[in-house]
């Protein structure tokens, strides 16, 4: 699956109310399946400002804390009764529907409570402040100050802090341009609301704040001048409002704003229920904080059920200081708890200019898997031509999901790729499938099966299965796949059982490949049976292990000669002994181990033996002494140690010549492997040796406890020849009395700097013959650059350059250059160029690289993002992406893709 294409996220999916299983999550792709949440029409509604949470700059930052003026903040239950109370008397007045006309007197007003319905017995909801400034008809947004501006001048007293006049919608500039922690120039801040005590709301006290206030018989009460009603968790501000006791309506007119938590609405007038929380507001513009959704309505309603419908409106994530993108639709509603919503007539817009119409789609609000398009991912090389995938995803249930991939090659056809995941109590599982009919340049079918499986069939119980087939050797130089498959040499197809025990395990293993290259394929293992386990000792020093195998190895015979024809059993048994004397100055650490294996053949070299059995002892000592000091180095303090190691090993000589070699290589020689009691890998031979291992290893550790350097190296002494080799045509050194001098080192100097040098070097003129060198240097997640150079005598010298790094608040480089110094030839090399702005990205990436056929291709890569809708293009190809050092990590962490 291309990982380029799908959210960065892991979504949760339960089975039966259990947890702990979890699939990789696919958002549903909003710029195809469609425009999420509100998408509203483009209005400037009359703003009734609320300066009940001014946010003002202080010390060169926003305080928004001054929400409510402690008098305000809690109603005492004793003033629940319909009251109007004068704010110069504070003395009550009579009851509503015997009210006049209070001219020039702020005033609260207790609409009349229902006596047949039981009073709260909680503590009633905080109060916003009552000095709500005046609302201002028909306002629009431009740069001139608003009332709130007015008592706090700094908030529009430069240009850089133009979008401070969007503060009716809570977006606040950040006052630093420089140290903003985003490509934005503002965000978006919530005021504190009053959170549900879990009052029923019919029941919640209902308080209203206004300059004036005059009731008429049977006609209600209007109230007027800086109107102000709170009911639980929701606000309403207008500059007049009528209340209807009887039929508990509410209208508000010259400007009217909604508040609840998490969400704003404000526009020309409003319409509102004491009784439900239906509220409708007209010409008017939202905000939705959580995930910076905003746009302008028609109309927009908040319905009983928590849904919001929407006509004629539009939807973005860009800051409002910005249209860059906007989608318009007819009809909309949006469901906040199932987490989708409905439009039709959708358009979506650049700059105004209209370039995709939808008539009708279900997309997502949130993380919550939904079934739609994932993000398309389209690409242009010289061999293949235009490529363009569609992945489409189908939430088929919690526990199930499935990925169908129509990918489209100009030169080949089309490929359709299908990924589907079921997960129950006892596994996940994947099967991944692939088919092309006729393919148009090799006229051919093409086609891939994998299936990966992972479960606990009971208690103590693991199963394992990873099968992956492909029609052809040249299946992924080809076509590539967006599945999540390993695109390897040779393809794995296993199958194991696992019964852990106490201090024991068993398992039971099947085996084979496909080699898609020229290599000899691997021998199968037909079956493979093992035990391992550390039984408890009495003696807490002393500890022991075991080791069983028992294996069927096989292979297809066909072209094969001499000892690849080699077939059959093999029993291999490790027991171990190991002593641990330890204290603060050093170890010592003596070690005993039997190593026995014993063959049953096939297709034996003539003159050997079919069954050749081999049993050798191991015996070794590992020591070692820690010294520390105190030191200091540039004016830095340190704590030094010198740490030398002292290995003595001793495995006698056995002819292991009728012995196959089933599943063994020799180990690369680094400063680790002079300590190793093997120098071959698997369990068909046992490097005889006489041999003791010298290495040193000093440490810088900083007053934090850091490992600022370390640095080892190491030889070993020979006391014997070493007669055993891997076959007949792989050389030994077996003659030298000395290894070669291994060395290992890693400097941290501070936390951007990073490097790491691995290097061999000839005994005899101290010459260079492997090394490895890493260095890295990242200030940040955004800022860093890579390089690697690998050197083998005779061998191998290649070196990776990759960096990704911003040349300003916006503009941002990426690339890779890797380099063969043998052949004097370019392996890969790329460069991409980024802008990023608050509410869009775009990527463009040139490439030319070595393909496995040592032929070169060249790629043009170019991506495109709305940030909250989805993004065109693609950013490259996997095997690239992987070469430049911390762009994935980037990606996920800014969360962009």
């Amino acid at each position: 699956m291309n990982k380029e294409s799908i959210a960065k996220y892991t979504g949760r999916l339960s089975v039966n109310g259990t947890s702990g299983m979890s699939f990789f999550k696919h958002t549903s792709h909003k710029l195809s399946i469609a425009i999420t949440t509100a998408l509203l029409a483009q209005h400037q509604p009359a703003l009734a400002n609320q300066d009940g949470w001014n946010c003002r700059q202080e010390n060169g930052s926003w305080d928004c804390s001054s929400t409510l003026p402690q008098e305000a903040k809690q109603v005492p239950p004793n003033k629940i009764l319909p009251t109007l109370i004068s704010e110069k008397t504070k003395t009550p007045a009579a009851y509503p529907d015997q009210l006049t006309t209070t001219k020039n007197k702020p005033a609260t007003f207790y609409p009349k409570i229902d006596t047949k319905r039981a009073l709260p017995t909680k503590t009633t909801p905080a109060v916003l402040s009552a000095t709500e400034p005046k609302p201002q008809a028909n306002a629009k947004e431009s740069k001139t100050p608003t009332k709130s501006q007015e008592n706090h001048p700094e908030t529009s007293a430069t240009s850089s802090q133009t979008d401070a006049s969007y503060a009716h919608l809570g977006w606040y500039p950040y006052l630093n341009t420089e140290d903003t922690p985003s490509h934005c120039s503002g965000r978006y801040i919530e005021p504190e609301l009053p959170e549900d005590d879990g009052t029923p709301f019919n029941l919640k006290p209902i308080i209203a704040n206004a300059s004036e206030a005059h009731t008429e018989l049977g006609q209600g009460t209007a109230l007027s001048g800086s109107v102000k009603i709170i009911q639980g968790s929701r606000s309403l501000f207008s500059n007049s409002a009528t209340i209807n006791k009887e039929t508990g309506l509410i209208n508000l007119t010259g400007g009217a704003t909604y508040r609840e938590p998490g969400l704003l609405f404000t526009g020309k007038s409003a319409q509102a229920n004491t009784s439900t929380k239906i509220t409708t507001l007209d010409d008017a513009q939202y905000v939705l904080y959580k995930n910076s959704i905003r746009g302008s309505v028609a109309q927009i309603s908040r319905n009983e059920d928590k849904t919001i419908s929407i006509k004629e409106g539009t939807y973005t994530q860009c800051p409002p200081t910005s249209d860059t993108w906007e989608v318009s639709a007819k009809k909309i509603k949006i469901d906040q708890d199932k987490g989708f919503g409905l439009a039709e007539s959708a358009t979506l817009r650049l700059s105004g200019v209209p370039v995709l119409y939808v008539p009708y789609f279900r997309f997502p609000i949130d993380d919550r898997r939904q079934s739609g398009f994932l993000y398309p991912s389209i690409r242009y090389t010289e061999s293949e031509g235009l490529n363009i995938d569609t992945p489409y995803y189908f939430n088929i249930a919690a526990n199930m999901d499935d990925t169908l991939t129509p990918r489209f090659f100009e030169k080949r056809g089309l490929l359709l790729e299908n990924e589907f995941r079921y997960m129950n109590t006892f596994s996940t599982n994947t099967l991944n499938t692939s088919y092309l009919a006729g393919d148009n340049l090799t006229d051919k079918n093409r086609w891939l099966l994998g299936i990966r499986h992972t479960g606990t069939p009971a208690e103590n119980w693991r199963s394992d299965i990873n099968y992956l087939h492909v029609s052809d050797n040249d299946y992924f130089d080809d076509l590539g796949t967006k599945l999540s498959v390993s695109e390897e040499v040779h393809l794995n197809r296993s199958g194991a059982l696992t019964y852990y025990g106490n201090q024991w395990k068993s398992e039971l293993l099947l085996q084979s490949y496909q080699t898609i290259d020229d290599n000899i394929t691997p021998y199968r293992r037909l079956p493979q049976i093992q035990i391992s386990g550390t039984p408890t000792l009495n003696q807490k020093w002393l500890t022991a292990s075991y080791f069983a195998q028992l294996t069927q190895f096989d292979r297809d015979l066909t072209g094969l000669t001499g000892r690849d024809r080699i077939t059959g059993t093999r029993l291999h048994i490790e027991p171990e002994l190991t002593a641990a004397f330890r204290n603060d100055s050093g170890y010592i650490k003596p070690g005993v181990k039997l190593w026995y294996s014993q063959y049953s053949l096939n297709n034996q070299v003539n003159g050997l033996n079919d069954s050749p059995s081999l049993s050798v002892p191991i015996i070794s000592i590992d020591s070692g002494l820690f010294f520390e000091r105190d030191f200091k180095l540039l004016n830095n303090s340190y704590q030094q140690t010198l740490e030398p190691r002292l290995f003595a090993l001793y495995v006698p000589e056995h002819d292991q010549s009728a012995s196959p070699v089933f599943d063994t290589t020799t180990y690369s020689f680094d400063y680790a492997s002079l300590f190793r009691n093997n120098r071959f890998s698997g369990y068909d031979r046992i490097g005889d040796t006489k041999q003791l291992s010298l290495g040193l290893t000093s440490r810088l550790i900083d007053p934090k406890g850091r490992e600022a350097v370390s640095a080892s190296v190491g030889q070993a002494i020979y006391f014997a020849d070493r007669a055993v080799s891997l076959d007949s045509t792989t050389p030994t050194d077996s003659t030298s009395k000395y290894s070669d001098i291994a060395t290992r080192v890693n400097w941290r100097p501070n936390q951007r700097v990073n490097v790491t040098f691995n290097a061999n070097f000839n005994h005899e003129d101290i010459r260079n013959t492997e090394n490895n060198l890493a260095v890295r240097y990242q200030e940040d997640i955004n800022r860093l650059i890579s390089l690697s150079y690998r050197f083998s005598e005779d061998v191998r010298e290649q070196s990776t350059t990759s960096f990704l790094w911003p040349v300003s608040k916006n503009w941002s480089t990426l690339g890779v250059w890797q380099y063969d110094w043998m052949t004097s030839d370019n392996i890969d090399i790329a460069f991409g160029l980024e802008y990023e702005s608050c509410c869009w990205k775009t990527r463009v990436i040139t490439r030319q690289w070595l393909k496995d056929n040592d032929e070169k291709d060249t790629a043009l890569y170019l991506q495109f993002v709305l940030k909250g809708l989805g993004s065109v293009g693609s950013s490259g190809d996997s095997d690239f992406i992987e070469k430049i050092t911390g762009f994935e990590q980037r990606e996920e962490t800014n969360d962009q893709f």
